[in-house]
C-alpha cells in the first residue's frame, strides 16, 4: 500500500509541477501525470467532473491533453500566471491537491485563483476520474484578465457549447494579431 501511495505522489507532481514554472520558458512541459510510468500505451476514458459541468468523458491518448493552448490563453494577460503554492494529499485510490494558482496582470494587479483536484486511479495506474472546485468568481477574474473581456462577457461565453475554448481560441487569435 505505501508503493502505491508514493506512486500517486509522484504521478501528482509531474502533473502539477510543470505549472509552476511554465511562464519561465513559455510552455507546459507533458507530464506524464495521467499515468503511474508516465506513458499513455492506449488510449483509454477519463471522466472529468466540475460542480458548474456534472461528469462527462474524454480519451486520453500519447498526445491528449495538451495544457499549453490554455496557458497561452492565461500568459496572454498575465505573464506569469501559474500555481505558486500546491499541496498534494495521496492516498491508496488517488490523490487530492490543493494549488493557489497567481498571475499579475500587464497593469501589475495580482490575481489569485484556488482549486482542489480530487484524482481517482484505477487498479492499472491511470488517472480514470479527476473532479476538480473552484471558486467560480475568482477564475472569471482570472479568464478575464487573461482575455481582456469583462467578467460578464466570459460569464456569458460559458453559458455556450463550447465557451471555454472558444474563449482560448479568441484570446490567442487577438495576442497573434497584437503581435
Amino acid at each position: 500500500m505505501a508503493d502505491r501511495i508514493e506512486t500517486h505522489r509522484e504521478m501528482a507532481r509531474r502533473m502539477y509541477q510543470s505549472q509552476v514554472d511554465g511562464y519561465k520558458v513559455g510552455r507546459i512541459e507533458r507530464h506524464g501525470g495521467w499515468t503511474a510510468d508516465g506513458q499513455v500505451h492506449e488510449p483509454y476514458e477519463l471522466t472529468l467532473f466540475s460542480p458548474k459541468r456534472g461528469d462527462w468523458t474524454v480519451t486520453v491518448r500519447p498526445d491528449y491533453p495538451d495544457p499549453n493552448p490554455e496557458f497561452q490563453m492565461y500568459w496572454s494577460g498575465m505573464p506569469d500566471f501559474g500555481i505558486r503554492d500546491y499541496e498534494v494529499f495521496p492516498h491508496e485510490d488517488g490523490w487530492v491537491c490543493r494549488m493557489v494558482f497567481k498571475g499579475t496582470t500587464r497593469d501589475g494587479a495580482e490575481i489569485v485563483a484556488h482549486q482542489v483536484d480530487f484524482a481517482t486511479v484505477d487498479e492499472q495506474g491511470r488517472v480514470v476520474r479527476m473532479e476538480w472546485y473552484t471558486d467560480p468568481n475568482q477564475w472569471l477574474r482570472v479568464w478575464s484578465a487573461a482575455s481582456g473581456k469583462t467578467v460578464d462577457e466570459v460569464s456569458a461565453l460559458f453559458n455556450t457549447l463550447d465557451g471555454f475554448q472558444r474563449l482560448i481560441d479568441e484570446t490567442i487569435a487577438g495576442r497573434d494579431a497584437r503581435g
